[in-house]
């Protein structure tokens, strides 16, 4: 049986989202939109589910928060590819309010 690693619980939730991720190559860096949805959120992370191939490391800004729940943004500390989609796991150190 896995360990619970989490110290807060988190709530179940369908959010849709539109994020910019920044990607740094060499000299140069990109800053690309993508959508997905947040499947479940806490007061210190979130996990959220994209076709973007997000990676360890990356930090995300989400656009258009039209929900006082939703976070402004959200570093990437895990993710798992799951057919054509992504699944990440992610940190942020404000919390989010109505939570």
């Amino acid at each position: 049986m896995l360990e619970e690693k989490r110290r807060v619980s988190r709530q179940a939730t369908r959010l849709n989202i539109r994020f910019a991720v920044t990607e740094v190559g060499g000299r140069d860096a990109t800053r690309v939109e993508a959508d997905g949805s947040i499947v479940d959120i806490s007061e210190q992370g979130f996990c959220m589910i994209t076709t973007y191939p997000l990676q360890k490391g990356h930090a995300i800004t989400i656009r258009d928060r039209g929900d006082d729940k939703m976070p402004a943004y959200g570093l990437v500390r895990w993710t798992e590819k799951e057919g054509s989609t992504y699944r990440a796991g992610l940190y942020h150190s404000h919390p989010a309010s109505g939570i």
